[in-house]
């Protein structure tokens, strides 16, 4: 397994705040699944790029002062990523070769450095996730308003279709429209997308967070930790919000409104079919864009015990396994209503 962490910064910072590579490291070592991760014939490589020298070999010592599993392969390279992450790309693309599963993440300072050109072919690879940060301050503030960067901004969206935003005069739309822009650009690549935006106690947006896989696993696993960083299903994080102040509805409300959404969408695509669990969780879940497997289970008793009449007819285990009422296992078959 393959984890590249583009712009990995110090190790640690003046505050004594562990940086992502630190803490990428502490993760996979510790990990509830440390003993897969661990076993023999295994490796796990890290390639901590980071283009400033003095950061670069403070990180090295940072890292020479964990104690890590034989199997951890670890790779600090003072250099940029864009020239780092080309290499890597080119000799398994001459070697008619596919990279090992990787996750990439991407945490510039600025909008510059990972153009789309070198997203499109990590987005060949069968096996690759991205998560990017998207620091729509900095291109807000001193990209968009001088026309010399606008290059950059080409080479960032793959075209110039970030453009029809120099004409929109609402700061919150012109917002919306490069986001989403940006999200369509990943899109167009093959990959399933979310974002999660953070924004400032100046109550203006800082940045967001672009995740994008092939996989329906892994666009649930990325949801799931959406949620537990912004439990009402917003995916947004805000520095104002005081985590003690009591929220006006609580979880259970979203969940409830959510499964209510997702009920209506599965008898929607479904009705009068019989389809497999599974095949809603890889396709109808893991492509919404806000839930997760706990509201799939509320949304299917609202489809069968609510609806009038009830849109789902049937659920059949295997072998004339007696099913327990309101249960959906995942091994079963839903039949859906004309």
């Amino acid at each position: 397994m393959l984890y590249i962490d583009g712009f990995a910064g110090p190790g640690e910072y003046l505050n004594k705040e562990e940086g992502s590579p630190l803490i990428a490291l502490k993760v996979a070592r510790d990990h509830t699944l440390s003993k897969k991760l661990q076993r023999p014939n295994m490796e796990l490589v890290f390639y901590f790029v980071e283009k400033d020298e003095a950061r670069c070999q403070n990180l090295k010592q940072k890292i020479a002062t964990l104690q890590l599993p034989n199997n951890f392969v670890i790779h600090p390279i003072c250099a940029s990523f864009d020239e780092v992450f080309d290499s890597i790309l080119t000799k398994i693309e001459e070697q008619n070769k596919t990279l090992a599963p990787c996750f990439v993440f991407i945490d510039p300072f600025g909008p510059t450095g990972f153009p789309m050109s070198l997203i499109k072919r990590l987005a060949k690879q069968p096996k690759s996730e991205v998560l990017i940060n998207f620091n729509y301050q900095a291109l807000n503030q001193w990209f968009l308003q001088d026309p010399r960067k606008h290059g950059h901004l080409d080479e960032l969206y793959g075209s110039d279709i970030w453009r029809t935003a120099l004409a929109i005069n609402d700061s919150r739309h012109k917002e919306t429209y490069m986001m989403q822009a940006y999200q369509k650009a990943l899109s167009d690549l093959g990959w399933r997308g979310r974002h999660f935006r953070m924004v400032n106690n100046h109550n203006q947006t800082q940045y967001y967070l672009f995740f994008a896989t092939a996989s329906p696993d892994g666009m649930l696993a990325m949801k799931r930790a959406m949620w537990s960083a912004a439990p009402t299903g917003d995916f947004q994080y805000f520095d104002l919000t005081n985590p003690e102040q009591p929220r006006l509805f609580n979880q259970e409300f979203y969940d409830r409104t959510y499964s209510q959404d997702l009920a209506n969408q599965l008898c929607n695509n479904h009705c009068g079919k019989t389809v497999s669990k599974q095949s809603l969780i890889q396709n109808d879940l893991a492509l919404h864009p806000i839930c997760i497997e706990r509201h799939l289970t509320q949304a299917l008793k609202i489809a069968e015990y609510e609806f009038n009449p009830p849109k789902i007819i049937e659920v059949k285990l295997p072998n004339d396994r007696t099913r327990r009422r309101g249960t959906y296992p995942d091994d079963c078959t839903i039949k859906f209503a004309p």
